[in-house]
């Protein structure tokens, strides 16, 4: 099959031209050309099409070498320049080349046309295949960049994130009783009564907080981190949503179709970037102005096989048959310039590979196209059986509970929560926590920030651990999201149960009561 060669030729001389592409058709190219001989023609030549090749006369009536040449510099294009002269003299085909033409043949000579060219697409190949590697590095380096700032932003505002949740449940826990107190007079108590619809507002407010929060910490994990274990896809497909909802309210409306499905053996922070990265791409495929009158679907089902199926579906333009081929190939896209990097797409077809699932889709030009995940299921999950609240109560008793956290309001949030029950004793400070651990302070569960300015969580469990092994198992992690590697290996080694900023008071309690018993 020939090969296809966009050839620009900037030649007055339509004789002169001819032999040009007499000799790339005996070549062997399909040639496609265009012949121009004015800057007002090569510049519009240049602005409407791509070109593989350009191949100019030196010296023309109204035009020149030199001034073509100009033009594709001024437009910074890499375009191979070839120019096909017979009066140009060794001198100025040395200027030529300084001025950046990449050879240049003497008219009557042809015989070094066809290998001048096929060695500047070779070299132009070369440049694509480097430049296109040099942006994939820039976009890797700008997305770790704004993952490591993602993390912080989660760690910095879980903290006083998950003070707000535990008071205002706090307050809402002890505003009933208060309320349905016969001796509270009746102007304070319709004043106390009329706090009840506000304060649910606020907790409302701060769950939605709570859920951008986890969904930054999803999506901001390290690239390195590649360990696969059972996942919930329809919670991360709930955050990629919450992710892609500005792209897609403007645009279509969100329809869930989940049936239960068995968790899958996959990984939470790459699985997010595939489906957000799906979602985003059905939102771009619908005009803005209409969003009643499309859709875009997220569904979840399992196959014959029992393996999880993800179906994330759109009303938008579709596929065009002629893309379908290179979908998946890195670099492609069809989006303008500046809107899409072409390596989406590949990058969602990589990860769900290396996860040993399959990605497909079924499109319909101008009526919308789905895209369709399947992964191998976990294996069987099992738990511990749930106890009857009436048996905890009757076990339970009082202890003693040790706070370490640098938030000093965290600290008075968890002894208000605990208070009732046990004796809590908090400090802000690791070593304070160790000197009173040195002096004989004995503890029922120890509550610990894992990442803290002077010393971590890390480091006092260590320096527990070699002191007093027993109260070193009494620990419980708190952490507002690990993003550092050394913390991330951490609590996959560590034994020690780990609470997620922000909690809520029950699982505060729940994870105290499994140690005190």
């Amino acid at each position: 099959m020939p090969k296809t060669l966009r050839t620009l030729i900037i030649e007055d001389n339509e004789r002169d031209a001819a032999l040009l592409l007499r000799e790339l058709r005996n070549a062997g190219y399909d040639v496609q050309y265009e012949r121009v001989e004015t800057p007002e023609a090569m510049a519009a030549a240049l602005d409407g099409k791509s070109w593989d090749i350009a191949l100019s006369d030196y010296s023309m009536p109204r035009f020149s070498g030199p001034a073509a040449l100009a033009l594709i510099k001024e437009r910074n294009l890499d375009l191979p320049f070839i120019i096909v002269s017979g009066t140009i003299g060794e001198d100025i085909a040395v200027a030529a080349l300084r001025a950046g033409a990449h050879d240049f043949i003497v008219k009557g000579m042809l015989a070094r046309l066809i290998p001048a060219i096929e060695r500047e697409l070779r070299e132009f190949a070369v440049r694509a295949e480097r430049k296109k590697m040099s942006e994939q590095l820039l976009i890797s380096d700008r997305m770790a960049s704004v993952g490591t700032l993602a993390a912080g932003v989660a760690h910095e505002i879980n903290n006083p994130l998950a003070v707000l949740i535990a008071n205002l449940e706090f307050i809402a826990q002890n505003l009933g009783p208060i309320v349905e107190t016969p001796a509270v007079p009746g102007e304070l108590l319709m004043g106390l009564a009329g706090l009840r619809e506000p304060l649910r507002d606020a907790q409302e407010a701060a769950e939605r907080v709570r859920l951008i929060v986890r969904d930054l910490k999803v999506f901001s994990r390290s690239e390195e981190e590649e360990r696969r274990g059972p996942v919930d896809v329809r919670g991360v497909l709930e955050s990629s949503a919450r992710m892609a909802s500005n792209e897609i309210r403007h645009r279509a409306r969100l329809v869930k179709e989940y049936a239960e499905v068995p968790r899958a053996l996959a990984n939470e922070a790459r699985l997010g970037q595939v489906f957000l990265n799906l979602l985003i791409n059905a939102a771009q495929a619908i005009p803005e102005g209409r969003a009643e009158a499309n859709e875009i679907g997220i569904a979840t089902r399992s196959d014959a096989a029992g393996n999880v199926v993800v179906e994330i579906r759109d009303t938008g333009s579709g596929i065009p048959p002629e893309v379908l081929p290179r979908i998946f190939d890195p670099f492609f896209t069809t989006k303008p310039a500046g809107v899409g990097t072409g390596l989406g797409l590949a990058i969602c077809h990589r990860i769900i590979v290396a996860l040993g699932g399959s990605i497909s889709l079924d499109t319909r030009p101008g009526q919308g196209t789905l895209f369709r995940i399947t992964l191998p299921r976990a294996g069987a999950e099992t738990g511990p059986a749930a106890k009857p609240a009436a048996a905890e109560a009757a076990q339970l008793r009082r202890g003693r509970v040790l706070v370490i956290d640098d938030e000093p309001a965290l600290c008075t949030m968890i002894q208000r929560i605990l208070a009732s029950q046990h004796e809590v004793v908090a400090v802000t400070r690791a070593r304070e926590a160790l000197r009173v651990l040195g002096e004989g302070g004995r503890f029922d569960a120890i509550l610990c920030d894992l990442m803290m300015a002077e010393m971590t969580g890390m480091e006092l469990q260590a320096e527990l651990s070699r002191l007093d092994s027993a109260q070193a198992g009494r620990l419980i992690f708190m952490t507002g999201g690990a993003f550092t590697q050394n913390a991330r290996a951490f609590l996959d080694e560590v034994k020690n149960p780990t609470l997620e900023k922000p909690f809520t008071a029950a699982t505060l309690r729940s994870a105290v009561r499994a140690l005190v018993g």
